[in-house]
């Protein structure tokens, strides 16, 4: 196991109380009260959702495919940054593209807005932030590409792609990702679907849209309706990350 990346970026440790809160569970306790108060989840990608990055990125480097890798909705960049920390110590050669309209979610279809999950410019995050983050912590910049997907792929996807991250959120931007990115992607290359709820696989009670994201799952298994590969389901936490390897 390599240590490229351990929990020394990010606040992993969000999920425990704060002093305030410690205070007040014990003010509870001792009223035999059974209510305990801890911090919110994470209202974007968790720790399990990290670690599945980086142990399915690792991968690629370590089978040594070809390609560079790229990030299709990076947002506000907590996930490129992994990559990149990944490729900085494992792999310079490889290069990292980020994709994103940097404006949040685009007017939705009828095939999303059913879902009453999302709306227009929800999770919003501009370039100057990506670029912030990058800089405080000097870590060399990814090629970004700024813009709705249909402008940037595939017009922008490197020749090769080793790796994939797809977290477009809606059932559109899944839809016209896959077939664009699944054709550059060399065999041996892993696809990670940021948000696939599947509960006949894992079902969870009480969870928000945003972490089901149906429209993800649909674009993704009619997509594979007729391929060899495989899409599978790994845990994390309030989330679900699918992924599959191309043959």
């Amino acid at each position: 196991m390599d240590n490229a990346f351990i929990a020394t970026t990010f606040d992993w440790d969000h999920r425990y109380p704060t002093s305030w809160q410690r205070f007040s569970n014990k003010v509870l306790r001792k009223l035999r009260l059974t209510v305990r108060l801890s911090p919110a989840p994470s209202d974007m990608a968790n720790v399990e959702a990290r670690m599945n990055l980086f142990h399915l990125l690792e991968q690629t480097v370590v089978n040594k495919v070809p390609g560079d890798v790229v990030d299709l909705g990076c947002n506000a960049g907590d996930s490129t940054i992994v990559m990149q920390r990944i490729l900085t110590e494992l792999d310079p050669s490889k290069a990292v593209h980020a994709y994103d309209s940097f404006e949040g979610l685009p007017e939705l279809t009828e095939n999303d807005r059913n879902d009453n999950v999302y709306g227009k410019g929800y999770m919003a995050a501009g370039l100057e932030l990506f670029s912030h983050k990058f800089r405080t912590l000097g870590l060399k910049m990814p090629y970004t590409h700024k813009g709705w997907f249909e402008e940037t792929v595939p017009k922008d996807l490197p020749e090769k792609i080793s790796f994939a991250l797809f977290d477009g959120d809606l059932y559109e931007s899944t839809r016209h990702l896959l077939p664009h990115v699944y054709e550059r992607m060399s065999p041996g290359a892993i696809g990670m679907i940021a948000v696939y709820y599947d509960e006949k696989i894992l079902a969870r009670e009480g969870i928000s849209g945003g972490y089901r994201s149906p429209g993800v799952k649909r674009a993704t298994d009619e997509f594979f309706r007729d391929k060899q590969e495989k899409v599978s389901v790994l845990y994390a936490n309030e989330y679900s990350n699918g992924y599959f390897r191309k043959l």
